[in-house]
């Protein structure tokens, strides 16, 4: 029986959008003991392009990039699975660096220090050393940010399907989601050098929805599903993204929602700066926007 690839690398498609960026940065890794998986529209058409066995052609039934994530997930051949999505790209020793970090066998997944742009900075500070994370939710809260992106990432499969794969319900955060959900599973470990590059976020002015991973933290911390190591964490955790919401709603003048948020959903003593901060910049947003209907009689 011939053995799989040591890493699947799922590709989501987009209408519209070119893979070739991508391949590109996939064919030039030095590591070079993985299969393609190109999952969604057009992904035949890659698959031709690419002449490469390693290509594999999935179409989706489902809309949107998460259920094109998960159909890569389920239908990998390899133990570890890593995300490019268009857009991104890898410097050549991506692979090798992710793939390296798994040797020590005690994650199940790696994530590393991805550049905000060709040219950018770190999403994470250099400062913080490569090594073993044993707790993703306090990494998190100490580093500030979000740490983890698709592009960015290697994840043990049977861990990721246990976890329950990426959602593709409407929210903010389904990476995120995910990758709380992934760290019940088990530590991480993190790859300091940065050999992933993000391509430009597109600002928006949208009413952000609430952050998927507080939800899910709630409600597992109320089942006790939450291991008694991480349920400190993964509170304060939970609090910070609510309190990040409510901070984005009063940046978007609108701060009757985000007054409502920061009571309702916010804890005071878990992050007593952070509150009084939130708190602070919603009396400022309600004092520079007019109430709703204000403007109601004006001529």
């Amino acid at each position: 029986m011939m053995r799989g690839p040591r890493v699947s690398v799922v590709l989501p498609l987009r209408a519209g959008c070119s893979a070739e960026p991508a391949l590109d940065s996939i064919r030039a890794q030095t590591f070079g003991d993985y299969e393609v998986l190109a999952v969604g529209e057009g992904a035949g058409d890659v698959a031709a392009l690419a002449a490469d066995p390693r290509v594999r052609a999935l179409r989706d039934g489902e809309s949107g990039r998460g259920a094109a994530r998960n159909r890569g997930v389920t239908a990998a051949r390899a133990e570890w699975v890593a995300f490019l999505d268009p857009g991104d790209a890898w410097r050549e020793d991506h692979l090798a660096e992710l793939v390296a970090a798994t040797r020590f066998g005690d994650a199940v997944a790696v994530f590393g220090n991805p550049v905000l742009g060709e040219g950018g900075r770190p999403l994470l500070p250099m400062s913080v050393p490569s090594g073993r994370v044993s707790d993703p939710f306090d990494f998190a809260l100490r580093i500030g940010a979000a740490p983890l992106r698709a592009s960015a990432a290697l994840i043990e499969r049977a861990a990721a399907i246990d976890a329950g794969l990426f959602p593709c319900r409407c929210g903010g955060g389904p990476e995120l989601d995910l990758w709380g959900r992934l760290a019940l599973q088990g530590p991480f470990r993190y790859v300091a050098r940065p050999t992933a590059v993000l391509g430009p976020a597109v600002a928006s002015r949208r009413v952000p929805p609430p952050p998927l991973l507080a939800a899910t933290l709630a409600r597992l911390l109320d089942k006790g599903a939450v291991p008694a190591e991480l349920a400190p964490s993964a509170r304060r955790c939970r609090n910070r993204l609510m309190l990040d919401h409510a901070r984005r709603l009063a940046d978007l003048g609108r701060p009757a929602e985000a007054r409502v948020v920061l009571m309702r959903d916010c804890v005071p003593g878990l992050d007593p700066a952070r509150y009084l901060a939130a708190l602070a910049r919603i009396w400022r947003a309600g004092r520079a926007w007019p109430a709703p209907g204000a403007l109601a009689g004006s001529p």
